[in-house]
């Protein structure tokens, strides 16, 4: 495989440019294993996925050395290249490596490897889909917060506008997934949302809306024996990745008897077709009810002992983060706002970031007499911006170099996390985890508002008390 020129042009020998972007990236291939290694790149806010070949090759020391890397998880079958709030750039200058076209190294052909190749798909699927729906959940936030405070009043027409332009984000939400989906399955994006948009046809929530006021089951009869029931999957994630994941087994069974001069009319028209009834009529109805049975488990979980389990979500979330698999959190949140209209897991994800600031700020403290004044800034620079939501500064520059600190942390958001349930602060929409997410907390009530400071607060002062009284400098 050959980066294009327009991405990663090659270097000049002849002149030294050990900090130039394009370098960079060249050590960067180079340290994965070369091109020829390299079966894909996928990213989330803050980390490159390489999936590879042989990953025995990755020069792990050389990759951290690279200027502007924070740290490398190889974790999932992956090897994950923390970069920060800059990874869509490395992203786009590396979007010329060609993918390897084997389908004995695609996620979805993968044996044996049911965990990892779930926690990647939910990774690469949701890692590009959330900036959109935490924007969208941040404006609803904001109007409850304005709304609250009398800033603005509920029934005019500047709430309707914005409510109802964010509201539709998480409706259509499954044709954001659809095409997230699609390229981590493999197949036409555009014939995937074709087919989410299938599922959400006005027209067949019309013809449910008829057939039940006219006291009739909502259910067709495709060719009088395929039976599809009518059901709205407004905002149903599981469907919709359902839907491309059969598309994706339906298009190379398709190929495989079009001739090649009928494949661009004949394959769209089979593969929508085929896909779209066998969906409608079996396999999205299944995804709903697979939803359905995951929001009864963490409600069961949440009844049976709220405070263990947010005592449990608490001490995982840092661990979580650091291996790559804290969008599994994702989809279960937003099934919960589809359910019951609140999420009790969102916060305990802020407040999992705001120990791991806590305690940075903590580690800090303790170096600001014996660091250089780089590392001193580097260090308060990582919990700063851990505060503001973007932890992997945090956790790969300082706290996975400090045990201790890492676990002081998970102590900390283990303790407010089961706080944090107990006392029911919850969000009513899906928002980045930070202390911009405050104003949000309101759409809860005030008192909720006030819960959600004192959990921000109290864990910052835990973690970073925690981790002054227990974390030695010298014993990393």
């Amino acid at each position: 495989m050959e980066l294009t020129d327009k991405n990663v042009a090659a270097p000049d020998s002849s002149l030294e440019q050990p900090n130039t972007f394009e370098s960079n990236l060249q050590i960067l291939i180079s340290a994965v294993g070369g091109n020829e290694n390299i079966v894909n790149i996928t990213h989330c806010m803050t980390r490159l996925r390489f999936k590879l070949i042989n990953e025995l090759l990755v020069d792990k020391e050389k990759i951290e050395s690279i200027k502007g890397v924070k740290g490398v998880v190889l974790a999932q079958g992956q090897t994950q290249v923390v970069i920060g709030v800059e990874v869509e750039q490395w992203y786009n200058a590396l979007s010329g490596v060609n993918n390897v076209s084997d389908n004995s190294t695609d996620i979805a052909h993968e044996k044996g490897k049911l965990f990892q190749n779930a926690m990647r798909v939910v990774a690469g699927i949701f890692g590009p889909v959330v900036p959109a729906i935490a924007g969208a959940g941040m404006l609803m936030g904001l109007l409850s917060g304005l709304i609250a405070t009398n800033v603005i009043s509920e029934t005019s027409d500047t709430v309707f506008f914005f409510r109802s332009i964010s509201v539709a984000v998480f409706f259509f939400l499954p044709m954001l997934v659809s095409f997230s989906a699609a390229k981590v399955f493999r197949v036409n994006e555009y014939i995937a949302l074709a087919v989410a948009a299938a599922m959400m046809s006005p027209k067949l929530l019309e013809k449910a809306t008829l057939l039940s006021a006219a006291g009739n089951s909502p259910e067709l009869s495709v060719f009088g024996v395929v039976p599809i029931e009518l059901l709205n999957y407004g905002g149903a994630i599981v469907p919709a990745i359902l839907a491309v994941w059969v598309l994706s087994k339906i298009t190379p069974m398709v190929d495989k008897f079009v001739p090649a001069s009928a494949k661009p009319v004949f394959t769209p028209l089979i593969a929508f077709t085929v896909t779209s009834t066998i969906v409608l009529s079996l396999v999205a109805p299944a995804g709903m009810w697979l939803s359905n049975g995951a929001g009864w488990v963490v409600s069961s979980l949440l009844e049976i002992s709220p405070t263990l389990t947010g005592f449990v979500f608490g001490l995982t979330r840092p661990i979580t983060i650091v291996f790559g698999i804290h969008h599994s959190m994702t989809p279960i949140s937003l099934n919960n706002f589809a359910l019951y209209g609140k999420d009790l897991l969102m916060p305990i994800m802020c407040l999992g970031n705001i120990a791991i600031a806590g305690a940075t700020m903590a580690m800090w403290y303790k170096q600001r007499k014996t660091a250089s004044k780089e590392q001193s800034s580097i260090t308060m620079g990582s919990g700063i911006t851990a505060i503001l939501g973007i932890t992997e500064p945090a956790l790969f520059g300082v706290l996975t170099k400090y045990t201790k600190a890492l676990f002081m942390a998970s102590l900390a958001a283990g303790i407010f996390g089961a706080i944090s349930v107990t006392i029911d602060t919850h969000l009513t929409s899906y928002i980045l985890s930070s202390v911009f997410s405050l104003p949000a907390y309101l759409a809860g009530g005030t008192q909720n508002f006030i819960q959600a400071i004192f959990g921000i607060c109290g864990v910052f002062v835990l973690s970073f008390a925690l981790t002054v009284i227990f974390v030695r400098i010298d014993n990393k």
